[in-house]
């Protein structure tokens, strides 16, 4: 599955807005972290993680940056499936003090791909703490190797 139809998949189906922020980011990084039309849907996920959570002072922080640059790579966006003039127009529907269920806006080919997915039953609780109940062992191993790499490892045992 392409990584955008991933991201709508996580975003609308299995509403796991950190898979999303996973998804996308390991796309923007393969390309050089250049493309800020990622990073507007990155950062529209990790605001919908963060209110649906009940941080609304995360949310209500991110939501304005995500929706700068939705509002600046509107036109790549829509090429790449995302209705981005009605992602724009619910904008204050997103920013409201209560989390509630919103559909990422896509066209009809990208929601043709979402139905041929299967879905996963996901516990809610985990959704709503996933970055604290995840094994990020392979993370920690990464980021061990890269200093170690690097020469900036300090053993800390």
């Amino acid at each position: 599955m392409h990584p955008i139809e991933q991201f709508a998949f996580e975003f609308n189906i299995q509403e796991d807005y950190f898979e999303c922020h996973e998804v996308l980011e390991e796309l923007w990084q393969a390309g050089g972290r250049t493309d800020e039309s990622l990073v507007a849907l990155i950062q529209l996920a990790v605001a919908r993680y963060h209110h649906r959570r009940g941080n609304l002072t995360g949310a209500l922080r991110t939501y304005p940056k995500a929706f700068q640059k939705i509002e600046r790579h509107a036109a790549s966006l829509t090429a790449a499936g995302i209705d981005a003039g009605r992602l724009i127009e619910l904008k204050d529907t997103f920013m409201t003090n209560d989390y509630q269920r919103i559909e990422l806006p896509i066209d009809d080919h990208l929601a043709r791909c979402l139905t041929k997915q299967s879905l996963e039953p996901l516990d809610r609780p985990f959704l709503v703490d996933k970055h604290r109940l995840r094994n990020r062992q392979d993370v920690i191993d990464a980021r061990q190797a890269a200093l170690v790499t690097r020469g900036k490892w300090k053993n800390r045992s």
